[in-house]
């Protein structure tokens, strides 16, 4: 057996992530995993959510998030015009984001005891299944894993009922003894709101209808140097939005959802990943040109290899792209160091 990740004593290690990425297709797990591949330019969701997600991790372990914010625009700005053209304004809509987001916490219940606290643990078979939670939170119900979730929509509760990840990192929790109440996933959307209008005489907002949140419609307004009187009922109605403990939530940017695992379904969740593991280490002892790939639409947006999976099909020679569009870098940098850059190197 060549298992796709290993301790220096040769045991196989599995995450989340390379579960998710195998069963999705064989072959961009080869690109990730194997061949340790990393797009020198990815894509614009995954660039902000790492921006939002270290932010929030500053946040959460007692450091300045705006001092953090401050070394990501730096390196931004040092990006090439076409990069920048690439990922917008990022520096801007993240702020405004982030600012929002503050205002939304405010009356924030949760006691944050830890930070991007990686866990272990065994499979049946005395493999490693490691994983990486963001925070471990304590609330008047209990501790809970949450885990910071950034998208261009907020996902519905079909999603969370079926996640692997949230029973994953639950039954890891329970094997490290730690007793937890359950899973929170804290939603950020990656679109900010948007900022009003104001007419070209200056006299008012423009009337058009707009996904806004109150921050950020009253510092249009001030910005304006209108009344704030004058938008009252707007003001007042976003402002309703906010989040207060125990009351629906109704804001269009963040939401955190609670749920509760059984050890039935954990017990379910764990053993077909377990399978998975078993069959994903075992496989890539083949050929490269015996793996197998997964196409669908999805490739396009989806997946960071399929220029390398086209080239691959065709039977060209990949080489040249992968030196110009790829570094090489150990996929696992990432659980033990936040920065995700430890390992990088040159093709």
């Amino acid at each position: 057996m060549t298992p796709l990740y290993a301790l220096e004593d040769g045991t196989p290690v599995s995450t989340h992530s390379m579960l998710k990425c195998f069963r999705r297709c064989p072959r961009q797990a080869y690109y990730k995993f194997v061949l340790r591949l990393k797009p020198r330019l990815v894509g614009v969701p995954l660039k902000r959510g790492k921006w939002i997600h270290s932010l929030l991790e500053h946040h959460y372990s007692g450091r300045d998030w705006m001092d953090e914010h401050k070394r990501l625009a730096s390196i931004y700005a040092e990006m090439l015009d076409e990069e920048k053209d690439f990922y917008g304004n990022m520096p801007k809509d993240i702020l405004r984001i982030m600012r929002s987001y503050f205002w939304h916490y405010e009356e924030d219940p949760w006691k944050v005891l830890d930070t991007e606290v990686t866990l272990e643990t065994t499979f049946p078979d005395g493999t490693i299944y490691r994983c990486r939670l963001d925070v471990f939170v304590e609330d008047n119900y209990g501790l809970w894993i949450g885990d910071h979730k950034s998208h261009k929509t907020l996902p519905n509760l079909d999603f969370r009922l079926l996640d692997a990840q949230s029973a994953l990192y639950l039954w890891a929790a329970a094997k490290n003894d730690i007793e937890v109440q359950g899973f929170i996933w804290n939603y950020l959307r990656t679109k900010a709101p948007t900022i009003p209008e104001v007419l070209k005489d200056g006299s008012r907002l423009s009337a058009r209808k707009i996904e806004t949140d109150y921050p950020t419609l009253l510092r249009a307004i001030k910005r304006a140097e209108l009344n704030p009187r004058d938008y009252k009922d707007a003001l007042l109605a976003l402002k309703a939005d906010r989040y207060r403990p125990g009351e629906p939530q109704t804001s269009p940017f963040f939401r955190r959802d609670h749920l509760e695992k059984s050890q039935d379904l954990i017990k379910r969740v764990v053993q077909e990943n377990y399978r998975t593991s078993r069959r994903m280490h075992k496989y890539f002892s083949r050929e490269r040109q015996d793996i197998e790939r997964c196409t669908s639409r999805s490739c396009s947006f989806d997946c960071s290899y399929m220029d390398l999976c086209t080239i691959d099909l065709f039977g060209g020679n990949t080489t040249p792209v992968i030196k110009q569009k790829y570094k090489v870098g150990d996929p696992m940098s990432y659980y033990q160091d936040p920065e995700d850059t430890e390992g990088i190197e040159e093709v």
